[in-house]
């Protein structure tokens, strides 16, 4: 009887010191709004989602392994809560497993490509809403890669944390396709970004290529991101450049943003300039929205924005969970929405 007593004690002791070494994190956004988006004489208006933050719900954890060396992971899906994802749950937004150490982290999975987070980090409307620039996905959709925000099947590697601000990120994503007649594997994605973080200052650069699947229509990425926070107002500017051999086309494209506190909430201001390579067909974007933080994860948002087409173009502004009506060739399109963005 004191050996089972012992015995069963010693398992107690050993769950406890297994549960105290590990951590497990539930975490999302709901973010909804009422949207209006018109171009062409045409307009659309109802509910939308994630027009500040991407709606999301997912799990994290750690466990320490001891040494210095923590294994984790991190599932994260999209949540379309104007319609209650009517098509079930899925973890497309990221699903990996890491290994981390003194020596920085080894990440396996589905994740966001080392291109992207300078698109999103340097916008002040984050890639989100009728605010977002655009970006990426420039070139449209003869020459959209697989690979411009996640790719599937990466590993990688980031440098350590304690570096003084420096950070680094290398991606290898396999595109699982078989060699074809010329040799080529499609969709395959490599990339890196390098930058700097500390205090008031963020600067990082970024590459990335997507092999095509054919001899020269590699889709390529670099761009370029800086901030500087002087406490009363924080401007921000990116360059992004895409090249897809399809076709020989490039477009350069601009964003000078800016956020500005004001009063329990914060300004959100953006200009964004794409030209399209021995084109006429040209665009630009004007985004201009303010947050009200009801708490420290609670925020109501407005925001308006513009695009004004040059030539054939037909960009429209986009949203999430609305269709917005393309415009005349060379028209403008204009929308606008109302949300509340709670995060847990």
């Amino acid at each position: 009887m004191k050996k089972s007593l012992l015995a069963l004690a010693a398992l107690a002791s050993f769950a406890g010191a297994a549960s105290a070494q590990s951590s497990v994190t539930l975490f999302g956004i709901v973010d909804a709004a009422y949207a209006h988006v018109s171009a062409g004489g045409k307009s659309n208006k109802g509910m939308t989602n994630s027009g500040l933050n991407s709606s999301r719900l997912g799990f994290r954890g750690v466990e320490d392994l001891g040494g210095g060396l923590r294994a984790g992971f991190h599932i994260e899906g999209q949540l379309t809560n104007d319609d209650g994802n009517a098509a079930g749950q899925t973890w497309q937004r990221r699903s990996t497993v890491s290994l981390m150490g003194n020596f920085g982290e080894i990440r396996l999975g589905r994740d966001y490509v080392p291109t992207f987070w300078n698109t999103t980090v340097y916008d002040p409307f984050g890639t989100n809403g009728v605010g977002q620039a655009l970006t990426p996905n420039l070139i449209g959709a003869a020459g959209t890669p697989t690979n411009s925000v996640r790719a599937n099947n990466s590993v990688s590697y980031f440098l350590p944390s304690n570096l003084g601000g420096f950070s680094g990120q290398i991606m290898y994503a396999f595109g699982e396709s078989n060699l074809n007649a010329t040799g080529k594997k499609a969709n395959d994605y490599f990339g890196g970004r390098v930058g700097y973080a500390a205090g008031p200052l963020s600067v990082h650069g970024a590459y990335g290529k997507t092999k095509g699947a054919t001899s020269g229509t590699d889709t390529k990425y670099t761009n370029f991101g800086a901030s500087y926070n002087f406490g009363v107002i924080t401007p921000m500017v990116q360059f992004d450049q895409e090249k897809n051999g399809a076709g020989n086309t490039k477009i350069n494209a601009w964003l000078a943003g800016v956020v500005v506190p004001l009063g329990q909430g914060e300004l959100r201001a953006a200009y964004s300039d794409y030209d399209l390579k021995n084109s006429n067909n040209d665009w630009k974007k004007l985004a201009i929205g303010y947050g009200y933080n009801l708490s420290k994860r609670t925020q109501m948002y407005a925001t308006y924005a513009r695009v004004a087409n040059d030539g054939a173009q037909t960009k429209t502004v986009s949203n999430n969970g609305l269709a917005a009506p393309s415009p005349n060739g060379g028209g403008n399109a204009t929308g606008y929405e109302l949300g509340i963005r709670h995060s847990f």
